[in-house]
């Protein structure tokens, strides 16, 4: 009896391992049917990314970077309201010879006898004429500020369209590698997944594969809001209802690593520094004008009833003329003199902030120019060895993978170690074209 027990026993043993097999065989088919899934769901966000680069493609048109900056010179918010503030300025120079307002007068009553009189005048205070001429020097020189200006806001606005031009070139390179990356490792996601039905790898191998995609799904996403950040400043700046992009074919190399004891005297922002110079001394000479005098002249006629001092009688007629000069002498002008000393106390802050600013600007050019060089050797770099050596891992790790000679680790492991050197190279070039850019504002180009 307890032998039968024990077959019995063993028996259900033997069906609850079935069981189990039909279990897990479940399990499997439900598992592959999710791997399945992930793989539609990654192939349905690169074809979503896709078809919004070819709408992107569709709608936009493409242009160089001069006719973009063109553009911008001519559209731009910025440096059109600088146009309107230096013709403001312009205008205001007429107004240097501003006169103070005529002084027109009379009298009517006992001026003379007991008969009433009539007297008319007029009358004019002018500045003295120097007054006049200096403060349409110092209208004139804040003009030529005011133009200088404009220089500045579009030569800012330059580099600002040149950065913008690259960094958006470099959007469509990164996102092209990304592509192509993308298209490599849903290939060998697919695989994988056919060695684990095979059972030639392991779930490790099939999860690395999908993370793999799944990283280039998410900076493919993040790639495309960049893009769109960034179209949105170009679009600003050059101000046009016309989306534009980048021409790929367009080439920006500079080799300005000879440039030597470079003068920045030509540069609007120097000679804006040095304007502000001028302004406070054509303000001294103001201050200094209004010690002269003020004059004024003027011009009477009057009438008078009854008998003159020369024996005749005149009845009411306006017939008496006299002329009438004064001068107005600033005697307490201890206050005015005060206002000279600031003057040329402003004259020195202004010579030293020129020096100041001037030295900031070499520095910052000797800066950007060390940066120019530490990414031109980058790239220098790049394109003689590390480019050749980044295809060299690829085609040898497809090569040693097929083959069996490495596992989809290590394959992953010199596939990411190539596409780092790739995507390295383009952040070189990027930011060598943006401190490119900078050296230019530098030197007004």
């Amino acid at each position: 009896m307890k032998r039968f027990f024990n077959r019995q026993w063993g028996i259900g043993n033997e069906q609850w391992t079935i069981g189990n097999r039909q279990w897990a065989t479940d399990n499997r088919q439900t598992f592959f049917a999710n791997c399945k899934l992930h793989i539609a769901n990654y192939n349905l966000l690169i074809a979503c990314c896709l078809l919004l680069i070819t709408n992107y493609s569709n709608a936009q048109t493409s242009i160089t970077l001069q006719q973009a900056i063109d553009t911008a010179l001519v559209n731009n918010l910025t440096v059109k309201n600088e146009k309107l503030r230096t013709e403001y300025h312009q205008k205001l120079i007429k107004s240097g010879a501003t006169i103070p307002a005529t002084n027109i007068g009379g009298q009517y009553g006992q001026i003379n006898s007991f008969y009433p009189d009539l007297n008319l005048g007029i009358s004019q205070t002018l500045s003295f004429p120097t007054v006049y001429s200096r403060q349409k020097d110092l209208l004139t020189e804040e003009w030529k500020s005011s133009v200088l200006n404009l220089k500045i806001k579009e030569t800012e606005l330059k580099k600002l369209v040149t950065e913008a031009y690259f960094n958006l070139l470099y959007i469509k390179q990164k996102r092209r590698l990304l592509l192509e990356n993308d298209s490599l490792y849903s290939e060998f996601l697919s695989k994988s997944i056919l060695r684990f039905n095979k059972g030639e790898s392991n779930i490790l191998e099939k999860t690395t594969a999908e993370n793999q995609q799944g990283q280039i799904a998410l900076q493919l996403s993040q790639l495309e809001q960049d893009w769109e950040t960034l179209q949105l400043q170009f679009q600003f700046l050059l101000n046009t209802s016309t989306v534009f992009v980048p021409d790929e074919s367009e080439i920006f190399f500079q080799n300005i690593s000879s440039l030597e004891n470079t003068e920045f005297n030509s540069h609007p922002l120097v000679q804006y520094w040095k304007q502000q110079q001028n302004i406070t001394v054509a303000n001294t000479k103001i201050e200094k004008s209004k010690l002269l005098p003020d004059v004024t002249l003027g011009y009477n006629v009057m009438g008078m009833k009854g008998m003159g001092a020369n024996d005749v009688e005149y009845n009411s007629n306006l017939r008496f003329h006299s002329v009438q000069i004064g001068l107005s002498i600033p005697i307490f002008n201890s206050s005015q003199k005060s206002k000279i000393n600031a003057a040329k106390i402003n004259e020195q802050v202004a010579a030293n902030e020129y020096e100041v600013n001037l030295r900031n600007l070499e520095i910052n050019f000797a800066q950007a120019m060390k940066r120019y060089q530490k990414y031109q050797d980058a790239v220098l770099y790049f394109e003689n060895t590390a480019l050749k050596n980044a295809e060299t891992l690829k085609t040898t790790a497809n090569k040693q993978f097929l083959n069996g000679e490495i596992n989809y680790l290590e394959w992953v492991l010199l596939m990411n170690q190539a596409i780092s050197i790739q995507s390295d190279y383009i952040e070189a070039v990027r930011n060598r074209n943006n401190t490119v850019a900078e050296i230019n504002y530098y030197l007004n180009k």
